[in-house]
């Protein structure tokens, strides 16, 4: 009887998925190391920050604000403003989490980030979510960035001004690339170019991040009071996942 051939493993999907992000990570993270280094920050300090904080955005403004010499609460405003994003995605995230443990969702909740939410999320609107996928992805993107900053900081003795290098536009390309595969439907397509057209209103008018709050309030409303049928489709997805990994 001829056997079919068996399928790769979720966490080998997963590395594969997340291949491109991987690199581009590394790529931006050897920015910030580079300009960390500017800062004044060492090599250990820079590469900590990317370990343990692991917040792109944040980082960024952070050394920026170190060089500005702004106190401590100051910087940790900023930080929390910026990642206010996070609890909008970490509820649309909620229900492909419920299978999981307590602590298997706070252990997951600290790789977080944009990229690692488009990735996982575009494949569990197919395929029912595995916390070998999820790791997969996000240790890889996590090892990537703190990669990076390594690189930057010992290209950055080497290069002195590395805005001039142009590669600030990768992360715009990527996150162009990521919101491609969501635009799914007319309402996800108004959606997309409405909120990107408030969040670049707002951030002229408020402080750093709440501009990014406003636009994720507003997807997220429309996504409440507006499903689309996509939603009911990744619904029954889950559900009939759940039913053939209890067969």
């Amino acid at each position: 009887m001829n056997q079919s051939k068996p399928s790769r493993s979720p966490f080998r999907i997963g590395l594969w998925d997340a291949l491109p992000i991987t690199a581009s990570y590394i790529m931006f993270g050897a920015i910030f190391g580079m300009m960390s280094m500017q800062a004044g920050l060492s090599t250990w300090e820079s590469i900590s920050m990317s370990l343990f904080v692991y917040s792109g955005a944040a980082q960024f403004s952070v050394i920026s604000m170190l060089a500005d010499q702004a106190s401590m609460w100051a910087i940790i405003l900023t930080t929390f403003l910026l990642n206010t994003r996070h609890f909008l995605m970490g509820l649309s995230m909620s229900p492909y989490y419920q299978r999981y443990t307590a602590a298997q969702v706070n252990g997951l909740a600290f790789y977080l980030t944009d990229e690692q939410y488009a990735v996982t999320l575009n494949r569990f609107r197919h395929h029912p979510s595995q916390i070998s996928y999820i790791l997969a992805v996000s240790v890889s993107l996590h090892l990537g960035w703190a990669l990076g900053t390594w690189l930057g900081t010992v290209a950055g003795k080497w290069i002195p001004d590395p805005a001039s290098l142009g590669l600030g536009f990768s992360f715009t390309a990527m996150f162009l690339a990521l919101a491609f595969y969501q635009l799914t439907s007319v309402i996800r397509i108004v959606t997309f170019l409405l909120c990107g057209a408030l969040a670049t209103y707002f951030a002229m008018l408020l402080p750093n991040g709440l501009h990014l709050l406003i636009a994720g309030i507003v997807a997220f409303g429309i996504g409440y009071f507006m499903p689309t049928k996509s939603t009911e489709e990744e619904n029954q997805a889950e559900e009939s996942g759940k039913a053939v990994e209890t067969a």
